[in-house]
């Protein structure tokens, strides 16, 4: 993408890819809207830290990129605002967050209620999406489960991350059963069979990705689960070490999904 960012984006269409999500807020929206466009692709949705979800500069700019969502990457830190991707490396955030309690996780959703109250007036829905830390157990509970339990559902979706999930030692298939209304989006990303269990920040530096169909979900439960909710957009994501280049992979990932046949 950095050295040829049109070339790479109609590579991704000749794959078959419709929608892209963001990571970063380009520095000149409307264009890379365009380029996006051009490449016959949309951008529907978009990862922003807490305090860019209440920025009207980044709110301006989802706009202008046509985004549909705005999606928090991961919790904030109330006692440790100063920490984000931003003004840290992410290894240097990990033993913060380490030390992250339930009443953080609550604290998060009464932010994201508000940002999300705001962002509904702009056209943008706001939403939440997991890393394997917000399955940390505080007793009976687990973070992610606050986050949607306090969570205000007309306001607040959440963008759920499959590797993410498997990763922390949970199931993405019972996600699904279990809050069928709050998943609209999802990230189809796997691991390689024999991955360790891990709730750090830092898990997608350790075990290695997996193209999907290859790894260790049950991609077609899972469709056939998510059909009968609320998904509505689709997100292949590979990140860390892999076993192919990243657009092979990508190609490998989508002819995978276009032969699963679910009733």
């Amino acid at each position: 993408m950095k050295a040829d960012p049109d070339g790479t984006l109609r590579q991704l269409a000749a794959i078959g890819y419709r929608e892209v999500e963001l990571f970063e807020t380009p520095k000149a929206p409307r264009e890379f809207r365009k380029r996006v466009e051009d490449a016959g692709l949309t951008c529907v949705s978009g990862h922003f830290e807490l305090k860019e979800l209440k920025d009207p500069a980044t709110i301006a700019a989802a706009q202008e990129l046509g985004l549909k969502y705005m999606i928090l990457v991961f919790p904030s830190l109330p006692s440790h605002p100063e920490l984000t991707l931003a003004t840290a490396e992410f290894k240097d955030l990990v033993p913060f967050y380490e030390k992250i309690s339930l009443s953080d996780y609550q604290w998060n959703a009464e932010q994201l209620n508000q940002c999300a109250a705001n962002l509904k007036r702009h056209g943008i829905r706001a939403g939440y999406h997991n890393h394997a830390i917000d399955f940390k157990r505080f007793g009976d509970a687990l973070g992610f489960d606050a986050l949607i339990q306090n969570t205000d559902p007309k306001l607040v979706c959440f963008e759920m991350d499959c590797g993410h999930v498997i990763h922390a030692g949970h199931d993405p298939i019972a996600y699904l059963k279990k809050y069928p209304t709050r998943i609209e989006l999802l990230h189809l990303k796997d691991l390689v069979p024999g991955f360790h269990i891990s709730t750090t920040l830092d898990t997608e530096d350790k075990d290695t990705n997996a193209e999907i169909g290859s790894g260790s979900i049950d991609w077609e439960e899972l469709f056939e689960t998510a059909k009968h909710g609320n998904v509505k957009h689709y997100f292949v994501e590979h990140e860390g070490k892999m076993a192919h280049p990243p657009l092979e992979a990508l190609r490998i990932s989508y002819n995978y999904l276009q032969r699963l046949q679910v009733p």
